[in-house]
């Protein structure tokens, strides 16, 4: 019996048994035209660039829309997480895959700073997403037509539709305003400065990296201030992380961990040494960094029992105008993640998350 061979479709005709529906929800790719709440949510974007940004990395910000709804946020992570995986939009579309429980995101709208790159295009075609927004182009590596068009391929089962350059003249300044800072700030230091108590209002799992690297202050009775640069850190996230002293809900105890950021928590651990934590994100989501090391001191109780830390500090605001602070110098560090020690106690899930952060020697 001779085998027939399917023989490629030619450009623009659609496969057999697929509608050439052009709606945004559709499998064709329109001449697609922005739409009412497209602005809205690409701020949101913008929102979530500045994350990227606030952890040195090169600000690209996404969110997820699905029947009106953001279900998914991401944010360029790639440098933070040793990753060439964490780009905003696989993060975002992780996260909206989680909340519908299903790969397919075919309702959904994806909104993204940048153009995406092919990994991300292949990624968004891959989801059945229906349609892309983008801020700006992307001149080095842009798959949604400014250097390859992965979303219109003739003999794939799907395309997606796209719109180009909402919010372009933002996008493309947080992005130009980045690396002209970077430019500047290379190789660069300056007088240690305070961290603002608004510097942890950001999340456990923002702050955990960005504080290795930064100076641990202690000013004793006698008014001398001790100042040790921080080398290891690791975060406790919340109720959920089985890990977390939090994760029973609130006792006398862990009651400070539900503070504002900002806020020192100081508990013994196993009646031998303190431990000191720097409470970060929200009023009311427990959440803190536990400081694992400073320079000369290897160790979260050898640390504390250097800078005598103690129970006193507990609950303590960090600021100059108290016993404890953090400030920075503009000294930059190489980070290395892996996963936290001492949690024998958490489920497997909480012990294989690489939240513990390190210098790099």
């Amino acid at each position: 019996m001779e085998k027939k061979i399917k023989q490629p479709l030619p450009a623009g005709k659609p496969a057999a048994g697929l509608k050439k529906d052009f709606s945004p929800a559709g499998n064709g790719r329109p001449g697609a035209s922005a739409e009412p709440h497209d602005k809205e949510y690409m701020r949101l974007a913008l929102a979530e660039a500045e994350k990227a940004e606030a952890l040195g990395e090169t600000p690209v910000g996404c969110v997820i829309v699905w029947r009106g709804q953001v279900i998914g946020r991401g944010y360029n992570r790639r440098a933070t997480d040793h990753s060439v995986l964490a780009h905003a939009e696989l993060l975002a579309m992780a996260e909206a895959a989680d909340f519908l429980q299903d790969w397919r995101l075919e309702e959904a709208v994806l909104y993204v700073t940048l153009e995406p790159c092919p990994m991300c295009a292949g990624a968004i075609v891959q989801a059945r997403l229906g349609r892309l927004v983008y801020g700006t182009a992307n001149f080095k590596a842009g798959s949604a037509g400014t250097i390859v068009d992965l979303m219109n391929v003739a003999g794939f089962n799907h395309r997606v539709a796209v719109v180009s350059g909402v919010l372009a003249e933002e996008c493309t300044a947080r992005l130009k305003c980045f690396f002209q800072s970077l430019r500047r700030e290379k190789a660069k230091t300056y007088p240690p400065r305070e961290l603002p108590l608004e510097f942890f209002q950001a999340s456990a799992k923002e702050l955990a990296p960005r504080l290795v690297g930064k100076l641990l202050c202690r000013r004793l009775a006698s008014g001398e201030v001790l100042r040790c640069r921080i080398t290891e850190t690791e975060c406790y996230y919340g109720e959920k992380d089985t890990a977390c002293h939090a994760h029973k809900g609130r006792t006398t105890r862990t009651e400070v961990m539900y503070q504002t950021g900002g806020v020192a928590y100081v508990y013994l651990c196993y009646g031998i040494h303190y431990l000191l934590n720097v409470v970060t994100g929200p009023d009311g989501f427990p959440e803190a960094v536990l400081i694992r090391g400073v320079e000369g001191y290897d160790g979260p109780g050898k640390l504390t029992k250097a800078m005598q830390i103690g129970k006193a500090q507990n609950g303590q605001f960090l600021s100059s105008t108290g016993e404890l602070w953090l400030e920075e110098d503009g000294t930059k560090v190489k980070i290395s993640r892996h996963r936290r020690i001492g949690i024998s106690y958490a489920s497997q899930r909480d012990q294989e998350r690489k939240w513990r952060f390190k210098r790099e020697e």
